[in-house]
């Protein structure tokens, strides 16, 4: 399929903006329609966005006319056709190339790129595929990575976000009383955290979503989660917190605690840090203690309150997954939330194989794979997405 500069220039711009987490839900669209149109397409894309690429550390630019560098390479390429290889050098005094210029060279030659490697990386960012996504009241969806950006609701609350202090939503006495919502969700390989706009501080593993005002008004603040959240709920006792999850109720006044309810799971859990909440189940509410967690079979519709060591269910928030006697099929679904893989048992005994370990976040799939073969009689086998385990 062949491509002229211009159309080959915004097509590097929009795997830019994929690859950073700038990119609008109509970009991602038109991304996707030229991704599917062919297998070489498709190819391209996936040499594009793969792992080594995520790892490597690509320098951006200040002050450089990236356009101009295109066209520039564009006329050096028609005046030499037998070039197949392309080594860029960059010193630190040189001018520096952007990634979108990259993806533009890599598709016009045909051909992998070599590895770059500056002699000095002054502005440095780091590629990652997964990011937030913020929904807007009106509909509009925001990615939330490496960038600052400030953005207006519609009932004049202003929502920033910058590298250094995240995403904080800032309201004063001129807002509108109507109730607006905003809603944050992540994939897999992603974890968020920001603060509402009543001080309230939230922490979203991955696969999580929570549905919440961007202002509090009335005389109660109500957000619904689903997936595994954290919260540091801002003291107000004239306006008590609740949290909606699916068949289960949480009310605090102060407090910080920990919720677990995946759609996929027959359970949910609630774990208190310190204070104090009141879990509604049905027509029933239970009281918790700090350092103690509920847990909610949602099939047999049963409820058990035990002691626990919170920090081995808060751990995921500070970048690890800690598992201590805990049968491999629960690990298996976090980890396949996480890694975005199929965990498949081939005998029911591997499933309840008891399994003890830390695992961090940062670390690469194969490294549990690795792990659980060295400390188990286990045998593992990858096949594309899929992780058999006999």
């Amino acid at each position: 399929m062949a491509f002229d500069k211009n159309e080959l220039f915004e097509l590097s711009i929009l795997i830019y903006k994929h690859l950073t987490g700038n990119i609008t839900t109509e970009e991602q669209i038109e991304l996707d329609k030229w991704r599917n149109a062919s297998e070489r397409n498709k190819n391209l894309y996936e040499q594009v966005c793969s792992e080594k690429m995520m790892r490597d550390k690509l320098l951006i630019y200040k002050n450089c006319d990236v356009q101009l560098a295109f066209d520039s390479f564009v006329r050096r390429r028609e005046r030499n056709e037998l070039r197949r290889r392309l080594v860029v050098k960059i010193s630190r005094y040189a001018a520096i190339i952007a990634l979108p210029l990259f993806i533009a060279l890599f598709y016009f030659n045909g051909v992998e790129m070599e590895e770059v490697l500056p002699e000095q990386t002054e502005n440095i960012i780091t590629i990652r595929k997964n990011v937030p996504v913020l929904t807007l009241s009106n509909g509009q969806q925001m990615v939330l990575y490496n960038q600052d950006l400030t953005l207006n609701e519609e009932n004049g609350v202003q929502i920033t976000m910058n590298t250094e202090k995240g995403m904080q939503y800032n309201t004063s006495d001129s807002i509108k009383a109507e109730m607006v919502y905003n809603t944050l969700t992540t994939p897999s390989q992603c974890d968020f955290t920001f603060t509402m706009a009543d001080g309230t501080k939230v922490w979203l593993n991955a696969k999580s979503s929570l549905r919440y005002p961007v202002a509090f008004t009335g005389d109660e603040r109500v957000v619904y989660a689903e997936g595994e959240i954290y919260l540091e709920v801002a003291k107000d006792r004239e306006h008590p917190f609740f949290v909606m999850l699916n068949g289960m109720k949480v009310e605090v006044l102060g407090t910080s605690f920990n919720v677990n309810s995946y759609a996929d799971e027959d359970f949910a859990e609630v774990t208190l840090v310190e204070g104090h909440v009141a879990t509604h189940v049905g027509d029933r509410s239970y009281s918790l203690l700090p350092g103690r967690q509920l847990r909610w079979d949602k099939e047999d519709q049963t409820v058990d309150i035990k002691p626990v060591n919170v920090n081995d269910y808060t751990a995921w928030k500070n970048g690890k997954y800690v598992f201590k006697g805990r049968n491999l099929l629960e690990v298996a679904k976090v980890l396949q939330r996480w890694y975005e893989v199929k965990i498949v048992f081939e005998r029911e005994e591997s499933a309840k194989f008891i399994y003890t370990g830390v695992i961090y976040k940062e670390e690469n799939f194969d490294v549990f794979v690795q792990r659980l073969e060295e400390t188990s009689s286990l045998s593992c086998r990858k096949e594309g997405d899929k992780l058999y385990v006999k």
